[in-house]
């Protein structure tokens, strides 16, 4: 994708800026990705208290809200092949390492609704692990 190389383009040469500049290199390239976003972040802050209450921008509001569901739902399907499917959907992606990912996440996904110790869930992904690297060992 063309925006994509300009992305990676942008990024090493604030990258480079940072090395080679040396501290003040860093602040600067730093500042130079940071403030344009805060500038404009702010200045619709600004339009958004003085006009929160207009029947138009509820409105928009309320129309971006599924958009938005929208493209945080690609975003989750994208990284998600990319994670349970680094190398393509194949039978061979159906192997112990993905039924593992699928148990963890939906462990994780069930105990983000119920009030768990974080030493119980430390423990238990330590005796998960442990027990996941022995099976895969023996039993493949």
């Amino acid at each position: 994708n063309e925006a994509d190389e300009e992305y990676k383009k942008l990024g090493k040469m604030y990258r480079s800026v940072g090395v080679l500049g040396g501290i003040l290199g860093a602040i600067i390239s730093t500042l130079g990705v940071i403030l344009p976003s805060f500038a404009v972040i702010l200045v619709v802050a600004k339009f958004y208290a003085k006009y929160k209450n207009s029947f138009v921008v509820k409105g928009c509001l309320t129309g971006l809200r599924p958009v938005v569901i929208g493209l945080i739902a690609k975003a989750i399907i994208s990284l998600g092949f990319g994670v349970f499917f680094p190398n393509g959907i194949t039978a061979a992606a159906f192997d112990f390492g993905f039924f593992s990912s699928v148990l963890i996440f939906g462990i994780v996904v069930y105990l983000a609704f119920k009030k768990v110790n974080p030493i119980y869930l430390i423990l238990g992904s330590a005796g998960l692990g442990i027990v996941s690297g022995y099976a895969e060992k023996f039993l493949l």
